[in-house]
Parts: structure tokens; C-alpha cells; sequence
């Protein structure tokens, strides 16, 4: 593959070179500015390096000015596969193999950077640490939501007032903010990963046969999006980010419009059936005793960090979409134009924005790159093949069986059962959940946002299935979100 580096860009780890576009892939638009990095990868890059070293202590692959758990590659987005799996090595429980099923699509894993796998000592301790992280996650998710509350407030304060001199301030304060969100988001996201592990095992020991049922065992409790998406209509209220593009500050910019996914319009509320007996209860009424209670608990448990990993992601797009709101302003105060700004970056608009001649560079450096198709999976290590791209695996992500006609994105269904087929889909798609009977992707893994949204509303779901791109609408589809089976019935 010809490589080139925009002028834009990080550059890759000298050691960790193994990138994947990961999570990214599928909620992120194919391509950001330079401006929604700054927002995105920046603080997610200090709240990763800041957990690694709360666990790990410090780590010289985690150290230097280096990116080493997120790039920009040509203007896309990638986390560092190798780091995350490096993470997995050090924690009980835990391999590498997991860390790829659950955000990586269950690409093999690359080839391990350690010479030596730690002690037993060292992970019990880093074992304990990740605990700790995940006991405060709530009361710290608690907390942040408030200073987001207030921060908003400001935000509609100052654009009320037309009081521009606070810009500055607002800036200022958003970064703090951006970069603990990232940090919590962090932690819910390893965390899912260590605590689908312990659930698979203790519900694989007390109970025969348990790891083929597992997915009927993941209940999310309390995800913010159903909550969001019963506000959004509300003008001017915390949930208004949704009917944006979440990851895209200049989404109304071009080139960069281009790229967003577009969100779903708002619909109607509809109810769906709850069931009188969910299937993790009547699991522990059939197991009873102390088996029933250690399956509660572990169940309980995933359910709490998933919710809690979704409720910090949503605190960040929360946190973007005020930015979106004032940065054409700031930019306008410090005398930068309206197609300029995207190719910038936060500090540099809080700070000395550059000259028209970077500017223009940029652009030009922008340009080149988005003419270049960016894949999936890199490996920047010496030697690596020139064209590799993983296979994906389908997988059944929510478990349920549906068939019914197919839609696509920003179809409304005609008729009650239709089945979703996509690319890829987060959080903005939960208005029109409600009319659908099943979910299809061609992207995702078992801890995509839709994936665990899914799960939550008792959709059935398969992730990462190459059917979903010939899937039209109007063809009737059977969806097996157990087996991971889909196949276009006529």
C-alpha cells in the first residue's frame, strides 16, 4: 500500500504499529478535520494514557510525543490494536483475543510486543487497579454529567448575551471536560471487555452449556439513549446533539460534509413489548441458590459498566455539539474565516492560529488526502504486506429471530418487524428502533454502540455480515441474532 502522511497527521508508533479503524469504523464519519481530532483524539489520547498509567504505572510505550492508542491517518481515524491487546497481557482474566472480539470485528491479534508476559503479582495488581477504576466510574460519571449540565447552561448563556468576550473562557473550560469524558469513556470501555470475560466464565462454570447463552445475558441497565431520544424533540434541550452528526464538529463545511453519516430524523414514539420474565431471570430461578445469585451478579455487573461506558460517550457528544455551536464565533473573533477553521486545531484557536499560508497547505494536504482510499486494518511494521485486510466474522450480537422487510437508513418502516441493513449505525438511529424487528450491519462487533442499544431494546442483531451491503429495501430478510444467520428470503 502507498502510504502518505498528510501534513496533518500523527505519525505512527515507533514500536505499537498495528492500527485498526476499530469503533472507529463504525460511528465515526470515514473522514474528520483536522479541528473534530483535536476535539476527539487528543483528549481520548491523554484519557488512555492516564488509565494506563492509574493500572500499569508507568510504561515507556505509553510515554513520549507520539500517538500511541489513537492516529490520524490521511484525516481517519484508528486506534492502536497492538497497545490495546498490550493492555490485555497485563490484566488477569484478560488476552489479547478478547480485546479483538469485543471492539476489533475478532481480527486475529497482532503478534504479542511484550519479550516477556508479566508476573502473576504484577497482574493481580493491575487486576485490582481496574477494579478500583471501574467501583468510581459511576459517582465520577454522576459527577461530570452536572459540569456538562452547567457547562451547556453557559454555553446558551453566552450566545444569548452575545457576550463574545467569554468565548475564550468557554474554550478553555470545554477542554478540561472533553478530556474527562474521553478518560471515563476509556475506562467503560476496558472494563465491558474484563467484565463480559468474568461473566462468560463463572456463567461457563455454573451452567451447562452457559457460554451458548451468553448473549441473552447482557441487560444494559439504565443507557442514557432511550432517555435521549424521549427529549431530543425538546428545542434547546442537553439531548439536541443527536439530530447532528456526533463525531463531526464541521459537519456543515465541505469537504467534510461529505463524510458525516447522516443522523436519523426523529419519529414518533412507539412502545415495544417487555417480556413478564427477562431470560437472565429466569436463568437464575432455574440455577437457584448461590449459583443463581453469582450469575446475578455478574450480569448486574456487565450491565452497570456498559450503561456506564455509553452514559461517558454520550457526556462527550454532548460536549462536542456545544463546541459546534460556538467555534465559527470564536474563529470569527480571532479573525479566522468560515471554511478555514476546520483545519485547525483547538489550541491553536485558543492560541496563535497559523498563517494563510499553513492554511492553505493544509488544505492542499487535506485534499490529497481524501482522494486516498484509507483501509480498514494498517500495519505499519517494517516487512508488513503491502495489501492485508482481516476477515470479518458475522456474529450474532443480540440474540432473537426476525424476518421481515428490509429498510435502510432514514427509511421509515411501513409495516411493524422490518429489518435494519447498513454499513453501520450508533446512537442516532434510536428513533426509528422502536419500528424495527431486526438490525443487520456490515460493520461491528459486540460492543458496537448498536450492538449494545440492540440488547437493551430485545432487537435482534448481527454485526460485521458482508450480506448487509446487498441487502435492498422492500426484500424480506431472516435474521437470526442468536446464530448470526442472515440470508435475503426473496
Amino acid at each position: 500500500m502507498s502510504f502518505q502522511h498528510c501534513r496533518v497527521d500523527t505519525y505512527a508508533h515507533p514500536s505499537l504499529r498495528v492500527y485498526s479503524a476499530g469503533n472507529f469504523g463504525e460511528i465515526a464519519p470515514k473522514r474528520l478535520s483536522p479541528m473534530s481530532w483535536s476535539l476527539v483524539g487528543r483528549p481520548m489520547e491523554l484519557g488512555t494514557r492516564r488509565f494506563v498509567h492509574d493500572i500499569l504505572g508507568p510504561q515507556r510505550w505509553a510515554t513520549g510525543s507520539n500517538y500511541v492508542f489513537t492516529g490520524y491517518f490521511n484525516c481517519r481515524p484508528y486506534h492502536n490494536l497492538t497497545a490495546y491487546c498490550h493492555i490485555a497481557e497485563h490484566v488477569n482474566l484478560l488476552t489479547p483475543e478478547d480485546v479483538t472480539a469485543a471492539y476489533f470485528e475478532g481480527i486475529a491479534p497482532p503478534v504479542s510486543a511484550l519479550a516477556h508476559r508479566p508476573g502473576s503479582l504484577r497482574r493481580n495488581g493491575a487486576t485490582a487497579r481496574m477494579l478500583r477504576e471501574l467501583v468510581q466510574l459511576r459517582p465520577r460519571a454522576i459527577e461530570l454529567e452536572q459540569q456538562v449540565f452547567d457547562y451547556e447552561q453557559e454555553v446558551d448563556a453566552v450566545l444569548a448575551q452575545d457576550a463574545m468576550w467569554r468565548l475564550g473562557e468557554l474554550a478553555a473550560q470545554g477542554n478540561t471536560l472533553l478530556e474527562r469524558a474521553w478518560h471515563l469513556h476509556i475506562i467503560g470501555t476496558s472494563g465491558s471487555i474484563a467484565a463480559e470475560v468474568l461473566q462468560r466464565n463463572v456463567v461457563g462454570h455454573l451452567v451447562r452449556g452457559g457460554n451458548r447463552i451468553t448473549n441473552w445475558l447482557k441487560e444494559p441497565a439504565e443507557l442514557p439513549w432511550g432517555r435521549i431520544g424521549e427529549l431530543a424533540p425538546i428545542p434547546g434541550g442537553p439531548s439536541g446533539f443527536v439530530e447532528r452528526p456526533f463525531y463531526e464538529v464541521a459537519d456543515t463545511a465541505l469537504p467534510w460534509a461529505d463524510f458525516v453519516i447522516p443522523p436519523m430524523g426523529h419519529s414518533p414514539s412507539a412502545t415495544r413489548e417487555e417480556p413478564d420474565l427477562s431470560p437472565r431471570e429466569a436463568l437464575i430461578g432455574m440455577t437457584g441458590g448461590w449459583r443463581g445469585a453469582g450469575i446475578d451478579a455478574t450480569v448486574l455487573f456487565l450491565g452497570d459498566v456498559m450503561a456506564l461506558r455509553e452514559h461517558s460517550k454520550s457526556l462527550a457528544m454532548r460536549m462536542l455539539h456545544a463546541h459546534r455551536r460556538f467555534l465559527p464565533l470564536l474563529a470569527a473573533q480571532r479573525g479566522v474565516g468560515a471554511a478555514d477553521w476546520p483545519y485547525l486545531t483547538m489550541s491553536e484557536l485558543r492560541g496563535t492560529p497559523p498563517d494563510r499560508t499553513e492554511i492553505e497547505a493544509r488544505r492542499e494536504a487535506c485534499e490529497d488526502a481524501l482522494a486516498i482510499d484509507m483501509p480498514d486494518y494498517l500495519d505499519l511494521s517494517p516487512g508488513a504486506p503491502a495489501e492485508f485486510q482481516p476477515a470479518r466474522t458475522p456474529r450474532g450480537v443480540s440474540a432473537g429471530v426476525c424476518d421481515g422487510l428490509a429498510i435502510g437508513l432514514g427509511d421509515m418502516p411501513a409495516t411493524p418487524g422490518a429489518v435494519l441493513a447498513c454499513e453501520s449505525a450508533d446512537a442516532n438511529v434510536i428513533p426509528i428502533l422502536p419500528f424495527v424487528g431486526a438490525v443487520v450491519t456490515a460493520r461491528g462487533s459486540q460492543y458496537s454502540h448498536i450492538a449494545i442499544i440492540c440488547r437493551e431494546l430485545g432487537i435482534p442483531a448481527v454485526v460485521s455480515h458482508p450480506l448487509a451491503g446487498d441487502i435492498k429495501p422492500g426484500q424480506r430478510v431472516y435474521v437470526n441474532g442468536d446464530t448470526g444467520e442472515v440470508r435475503i428470503v426473496h
